[in-house]
């Protein structure tokens, strides 16, 4: 009996997306609109949001809500539905209103998509399904490590770069030159290729000149064509430049000029869970990156937090997922980014209290430690020790951690938290 559910549940799983399928090529073949394909290990979402923001100035645009970037999650984006989870009234629901909106839903200039990948032959599958116009790949990092996942860099590389060789000559590849991984395929590709950098590559056709950061966001002077460009941008942490940056890229060779691009993100804020800056309690600051975690993101907010003003840190970091036998290696490394400065940290999970144990090695007092293993004894702990001046960070991975309750438990106005903190939908109340 139970392995007859499980074909069933097989069967209609593959019928339905059979079905989104035919549906979107409908949708697309009335409408063509140009699709940019989003891809890469970090920053996918905030990147598209960004292009979204860009373009919206001259075009009709849509892009997919949230991160749906799976093989069903991508269609049902085109379509413009949610995803139904395990609900069947909800799928059925979601069908109808997908037919309607393959045949009769309104039509725009840009569709702007994320392309997720996990394991190999995602990124394949998914551009088999849906190919883009205009590839953008962002950042090549090791993540999804585990059993039947990637195993390591190289692997995650070949995968994604899948976005971008698959596109000709009448397409247009963006790519990331800082990333060593992304260089090797300058010349290779028989779309046109534009590069973007923050660290001055020669190659880049659009760079960064200059940036500081500042309690309110970045400055930075922007450098195309030997013109620069001055530009502000209300986001923390000057690593959020490689999300503006392919933004004004793809509006440049959209009729988007700098200027215009750079006056459309001055407000743009990260999707939720992304580096948020969020009233805390007592006066405190939170600065909510709960959404996911991989070791170059934690580097890049713990990096974030010590340049951050206040007058105590806190940094609550939890595990971070799909590491495999990187994992220990990895969680152990974080610690090399923390000093003297970071007045506590506090560790949720079991792997994540190994940047614990690297820091008692190294001498740190056990009175600047907490190690804890749920978000929730994460949030009791600190609600009642926050301080006016506190900047408080939390960051980690997803599945079994879930920070964005802590940072609920941590907040002035809790109220706010459906429109601003991640994974905030009803169906997610029950899924650790």
């Amino acid at each position: 009996m139970g392995q007859a559910k499980q074909y069933i549940k097989r069967f209609s799983k593959v019928a339905v997306q059979k079905l989104l399928e035919i549906l979107v090529k409908i949708k697309l073949n009335r409408i063509r609109p140009t699709i940019i394909g989003i891809t890469g290990s970090i920053g996918k979402t905030s990147t598209k949001d960004a292009i979204y923001e860009v373009l919206k100035t001259k075009w009709k645009v849509f892009k997919n809500p949230k991160s749906l970037n799976t093989e069903i999650g991508l269609l049902l984006a085109i379509l413009e539905q949610p995803s139904g989870f395990s609900s069947t009234i909800k799928w059925a629901q979601i069908l109808g209103r997908a037919v309607k909106n393959a045949f009769n839903g309104i039509g725009y200039d840009f569709l702007v998509l994320e392309y997720g990948a996990d394991k190999p032959w995602d990124i394949k599958h998914l551009t088999s399904l849906v190919k883009p116009h205009i590839g953008i790949i962002t950042k090549i990092s090791r993540v999804h490590q585990d059993a039947g996942q990637f195993e390591g860099e190289k692997d995650v590389f070949e995968e994604k770069k899948r976005l971008v060789e698959c596109l000709d000559e009448q397409n247009v590849a963006i790519l990331n030159a800082d990333d060593k991984y992304l260089r090797k395929l300058h010349g290779k590709l028989r779309a046109k290729t534009f590069w973007y950098s923050t660290e001055g590559h020669t190659e880049a056709n659009l760079s960064i000149y200059h940036a500081t950061n500042t309690a309110s966001g970045i400055l930075a002077t922007i450098q195309m064509d030997n013109q620069k460009f001055k530009a502000q941008f209300d986001v923390p942490g000057i690593y959020h430049l490689n999300i503006m940056l392919p933004a004004l890229m793809c509006g440049v060779l959209n009729g988007v000029t700098i200027e215009e691009g750079i006056s459309a993100l001055k407000n743009f804020r990260l999707p939720p869970g992304r580096m948020s800056i969020i009233e805390g309690k007592n006066g405190a600051v939170i600065l909510d990156s709960s959404y996911n975690a991989s070791l170059e993101a934690v580097k890049e907010a713990l990096n974030l937090l010590r340049e951050f003003p206040g007058k105590r840190k806190i940094a609550v970091i939890g595990n971070m997922n799909e590491l495999g036998d990187y994992a220990v290696e990895a969680h152990k490394d974080v610690a090399k980014n923390i000093g003297p400065w970071l007045d506590e940290l506090v560790t949720v999970g079991q792997m994540a209290s190994l940047i614990a144990e690297q820091l008692l090695k190294k001498g740190w007092p056990e009175s600047k430690i907490k190690i804890l293993l749920t978000a929730d004894e994460a949030g009791k702990y600190l609600v009642d020790r926050l301080h006016s001046g506190d900047i408080v960070l939390l960051k980690g991975s997803q599945n079994r951690v879930r920070l964005e309750r802590a940072v609920k438990m941590l907040m002035a106005n809790p109220a706010q938290a459906p429109e601003i903190l991640c994974r905030q939908e009803p169906e997610w109340k029950n899924i650790e």
